[in-house]
């Protein structure tokens, strides 16, 4: 009996020095970790690759200190390209997981409760972008982006920018190109950019972010653009002989009348928005052209900066708006 009870004192004596030893030991949990504010810019090429950037600051919100952060980044064809924390290169470590890649950095110093650093990442991804197809018309090819933000840690104040390629618009073919809605778009006069904003994302939470876009297939456009322009030449030809011969002068006045010299060539939608600011006596705001067309905002403006790049309209600064001028002769 007595040896019995020995061999209890000495287990539990065992116990009680072995258990507070592994506790000391124990990580940080990642609910202690907040990333408030979060900025993430995704810039698409038109090759499938995407340039993605990422600023957020750092608070630890624990009771411990803790020396690294983990984020994960859904994708399993990224390149880390940047990692700085206040500014200063950081060291990191890249963890393949079985659907995401998680990135461990070391932040180069001791991050005690209720402080914060700002972390700066970059990395290049090839499997946000779908590989493009020929679409139902046969000019344009088809393809979309998808990004998904499943947090290590507590998000807040998070914005996520998707820029389109160069020359990409939204799919025609699609009822709803974009999910979700978004917060804002607008543009550089070269490529698309959309914006959402979340106030609050959790761990064990997810946010995705899709947008179905076409690009022109310069293939299909080279093909076509061969035969219409064989066709267009020799009717051209033809037509000029006789209008020369019969109706030169008569076609030439009235074409200087009513000024659409300069207006050859443009697409039907071009020529739709010239007729409105026609209609409106030469100049109007540019948002009133907004409510006239059932196309997004960002076409209209897309639209405004091609034929602008042509000379066709200027658009001027008027107080806090944009007036839109047309520049006929």
């Amino acid at each position: 009996m007595q040896r019995i009870s020995f061999f209890l004192l000495s287990f539990v004596v065992l116990s009680l020095i072995i258990i507070p030893t592994n506790c000391v030991s124990e990580p940080a949990q990642t609910s202690d970790i907040l990333l408030d504010p979060i900025d993430i810019i995704a810039v698409m090429d038109n090759d499938g690759l995407t340039t993605v950037s990422i600023r957020a600051r750092m608070v630890n919100l624990g009771g411990t200190s803790v020396t690294e952060l983990n984020f994960r980044i859904d994708s399993l064809a990224a390149i880390l390209t940047l990692a700085r924390v206040n500014q200063t290169s950081a060291s990191t470590l890249i963890v393949e997981r079985d659907r995401y890649t998680e990135v461990v950095i070391d932040l180069g110093l001791t991050l005690d409760p209720n402080e914060s650093v700002w972390i700066d990442l970059g990395f290049l991804a090839s499997d946000f972008q779908s590989e493009s197809v020929v679409g139902a018309d046969i000019t344009k090819l088809v393809g979309d982006f998808i990004y998904y933000i499943r947090p290590l840690t507590g998000l807040a104040n998070l914005t996520f920018t998707a820029v389109l390629p160069t020359g990409a618009m939204l799919s025609q073919e699609s009822l709803d190109p974009l999910f979700p809605n978004t917060d804002l778009n607008y543009t550089d006069g070269s490529s698309l950019s959309f914006m959402w904003y979340t106030a609050s994302l959790q761990p064990g939470q997810e946010k995705a972010f899709i947008i179905m876009y076409q690009t022109p297939n310069y293939e299909a456009n080279q093909i076509e653009s061969f035969v219409v322009e064989s066709i267009i030449i020799a009717f051209l030809g033809i037509a000029v002989g006789i209008g020369i011969a019969v109706f030169g002068p008569r076609i030439l006045y009235r074409l200087r009348q009513i000024g659409k010299i300069r207006f050859i060539g443009v697409t039907s939608e071009e020529e739709e928005v010239l007729e409105v600011i026609r209609r409106k006596g030469g100049s109007c705001p540019q948002k009133d052209l907004y409510t006239e067309f059932e196309m997004s905002q960002a076409k209209v403006s897309l639209l405004l900066n091609n034929l602008e790049e042509r000379g066709l309209v200027r658009r001027f600064r008027e107080g806090r708006e944009n007036v839109v001028h047309i520049m006929e002769d």
